[in-house]
């Protein structure tokens, strides 16, 4: 049986309905190159406690998003009206985290997933990356091609010997950059596994973490078959299922 990775859900709203979603890049990524089984997990914190669904699951994705982490959860002002927030998102995430750390079980974090950890584990973001001095703008052109805006776009440097150099075996590549927020503070507990050139972080690992436990900035869900580094990630993701699988099958 393949193991079932929980994919965590936005919500929005359409017409007079609540929707819960995730995108397909992330459901392709786990099926074709982790070889896991994608299950979503609703946005339901006031109905259904973290372990409802942690139980259930051999791995979690914490996706990208939309949605701007609310901005009180890290200390800050309340962002403008026009700024896109998901506080069912955010009641969620921000509860199920530090579980599943607890628990042990795998976890992935991806772009807001990746800014959803540190905020768990009380560190802050900087709600607009690129009115901050010496950093470039991270954000996409939205009137390019979906392929422009998802392509190579800066290099990382990724620390020797930490668990992504471990995965990619490489010092530095290339990725996307698809965000407009990004870590000021790092949470204490939490390990800079890469950066980028202005010095933003793009990756973290959860040091003394009993499981994988990793998260980028970057998207490399986005055709993640083609991409060799993408490719290992969610390779490496899903093997830390397998063998969680495996160890709650034996216990």
């Amino acid at each position: 049986m393949k193991p079932i990775i929980g994919i965590v859900c936005d919500t929005y709203v359409k017409g007079p309905h609540l929707y819960h979603s995730a995108g397909d890049k992330y459901v392709d990524a786990i099926v074709r190159v982790s070889g896991c089984i994608p299950f979503l997990l609703p946005a339901i914190s006031e109905q259904v406690r973290p372990t409802d669904f942690l139980e259930r699951i051999d791995g979690l994705l914490l996706t990208g998003g939309y949605a701007n982490i609310q901005r009180h959860h890290y200390g800050l002002p309340p962002a403008p009206t026009s700024e896109i927030e998901d506080p069912r998102r955010d009641a969620q995430d921000l509860a199920m985290i530090p579980t599943a750390l607890d628990m042990g079980i795998p976890m992935f974090g991806i772009c807001r997933g990746f800014q959803e950890l540190n905020v768990a584990l009380g560190g802050t973001l900087h709600p607009l990356l690129h009115e901050v001095d010496g950093r470039f703008d991270h954000r996409e052109n939205p009137d390019d091609p979906v392929e422009v805006q998802y392509g190579p776009a800066h290099s990382v440097t990724v620390a020797d010997g930490g668990l992504l150099h471990t995965i990619v075996q490489e010092t530095e590549f290339m990725v996307n950059t698809v965000h407009g927020q990004g870590i000021d503070r790092l949470a204490d507990g939490l390990v800079l596994e890469a950066e980028a050139d202005d010095g933003t972080a793009e990756a973290v690992s959860v040091a003394g973490a009993p499981g994988f436990a990793l998260a980028v900035q970057w998207h490399p869900e986005w055709q993640a078959h083609k991409n060799p580094q993408s490719t290992k990630l969610f390779q490496s993701f899903g093997e830390a299922a397998r063998q969680w699988q495996g160890r709650v099958k034996h216990n």
